[in-house]
């Protein structure tokens, strides 16, 4: 193993979704499209997580994790628009509880892609109160969870769930081409972001608390052409910056960061390709790495390159989510080491790195790939729901332990001097 030194109390985990675990999540936006045939798959059981939390906890706990993501599902607190589910509450809550129990720092996203289905037909993210629907929620889960929780993440990938959903229109609410309704609602989760910052410090003042940022490392196709290095620049300003000027560092306590891939854009066609560019399809960029299930490229010098420049930011770092979709195992740990490296050299070259979160727990039900995009540490088998430990976890335990066991000496040689 690779010689690589962290911090102590650094964090290690792997982070969940609930819509993506959970399954029967009746109430929201992403199983009425199902029903309706409008992505193509279902959720259905998922993982069947609601009901065995306890047991992937377990498993967390014994390779050596000390932390865990996860999301509450905002239409199981409150199903109806006047509704609130006091059970769904008291669930998360045990949820909560059990992570301690087990020594996981509890990291609690707000809001993962899915919305309550009254809110989605309301008029979701373009509802000029929609940012006071979404703090109500907030208030009622902070004061639930008390000072139980110290790491708050907002809202997932903003930026991703706007371009999926009002400029692609792949998913809930399936706008595609609207620019403009893409504006509203980017400018209504960043003010919903800013409303729940105050919300969790009211009522939990040791909290910490940012969002989960999806950040790709942005690259001209042409590196030679200003045109494309303009329309990189311009990507990488909406892609990297936008949500963060929206919303002010004032807001954070610590950055988010959420990174797989880089984006390779090539300025052509119609106004909108040769402003912000177009994905290129260059033979030359498309096989410089290995290609995951998804189509993402295993990319990690960006993943350096990302640390760094949101480290300049004077904030901690907690990578929030890494990780790569594969059936090849030795991919899957070749792209962890290769990026834990990168990641213990930001450390060493002073980056203030608190915590990395490897995606996801466990297979899942991954959105428009449903389940054939294999990003688990256990491998699920969704018709028996058993998990299977990768061979990477024995990897990342060594990894896990390493760093316990320094932080432990550290310790013991402060106590003798």
């Amino acid at each position: 193993m690779t010689d690589l030194h962290f911090p102590p109390g650094f964090l290690w985990g792997a982070s969940t979704a609930s819509h993506q675990v959970e399954g029967g999540n009746r109430h929201n936006d992403w199983w009425d499209a199902e029903q309706n045939g409008r992505v193509p798959y279902c959720s259905g059981s998922a993982c069947k997580h609601y009901e065995l939390f306890r047991q992937d906890f377990d498993l967390a706990r014994s390779w050596g994790h000390n932390a865990h993501r996860f999301s509450v599902e905002w239409s199981r607190v409150q199903p109806e628009w006047n509704r609130w589910d006091s059970a769904a509450l008291d669930h998360y809550l045990d949820v909560v509880v059990a992570l301690r129990e087990r020594g996981l720092e509890p990291v609690v996203t707000l809001h993962h892609f899915t919305n309550p289905a009254w809110f989605t037909r309301a008029g979701g993210w373009q509802r000029k109160d929609s940012a006071e629907l979404f703090n109500g929620y907030v208030d009622r889960v902070v004061r639930t969870f008390g000072d139980r929780v110290r790491f708050w993440l907002t809202v997932n990938e903003p930026t991703v769930y706007v371009k999926q959903g009002y400029v692609t229109g792949e998913w809930p609410p399936f706008r595609s081409g609207k620019w403009r309704e893409a504006w509203a609602a980017m400018r209504n989760l960043a003010r919903a972001h800013r409303m729940s910052y105050h919300t969790i410090h009211e009522a939990n003042p040791r909290g910490l608390v940012s969002f989960a940022h999806n950040a790709p490392a942005v690259e001209p196709c042409r590196p030679w052409s200003r045109t494309d290095r303009l329309a990189a620049a311009a990507r990488d300003w909406v892609l990297n910056r936008l949500f963060f000027r929206l919303t002010g560092l004032q807001t954070l306590d610590f950055i988010g960061i959420n990174y797989y891939t880089r984006t390779v854009v090539r300025s052509e066609g119609g106004l909108s390709t040769r402003i912000l560019g177009a994905v290129c399809r260059s033979h030359r960029h498309s096989s410089q790495g290995p290609v995951s299930q998804v189509g993402w490229e295993s990319y990690p010098h960006g993943f350096g390159e990302v640390l760094h420049r949101f480290g300049r930011l004077g904030l901690p770092v907690l990578v929030t989510e890494n990780g790569f979709a594969t059936d090849d195992e030795q991919l899957r740990l070749e792209f962890i080491k290769r990026h834990l490296e990168i990641l213990a050299g930001a450390v060493q070259s002073g980056v203030d790195l608190i915590g990395y979160l490897y995606w996801t727990l466990m297979d899942n039900f991954e959105w428009n790939e449903g389940p054939n995009a294999r990003f688990g540490l256990a491998a699920v088998d969704f018709e028996t729901q058993t998990r299977t430990a990768r061979p990477c976890v024995d990897y990342l335990s060594q990894v896990f332990g390493k760093t316990r066991s320094e932080a432990r000496n550290r310790s013991e040689g402060t106590a003798a001097a």
